[in-house]
């Protein structure tokens, strides 16, 4: 079994999303946790986030 992973801070990549670093970030198991994922992020809510849980992808069954 592998190792949880671990949150980390959305402002190194915010940062370099800003300068024009990436084309596309996948953020599959965000998504999965918490739908509102992307509208959390958008509004600046990144402290109502919820970390990744394998139970998660029980809801793709």
């Amino acid at each position: 079994m592998s190792p949880p992973s671990k949150p980390a801070s959305l402002d190194e990549l915010l940062r370099r999303l800003d300068r024009g670093d990436f084309d596309l970030v996948g953020v599959g198991r965000a998504l999965l946790q918490d739908p509102q994922w992307a509208v959390k992020v958008h509004q600046g809510r990144t402290d109502e986030l919820m970390d990744f849980d394998r139970s998660a992808m029980m809801s793709l069954s």
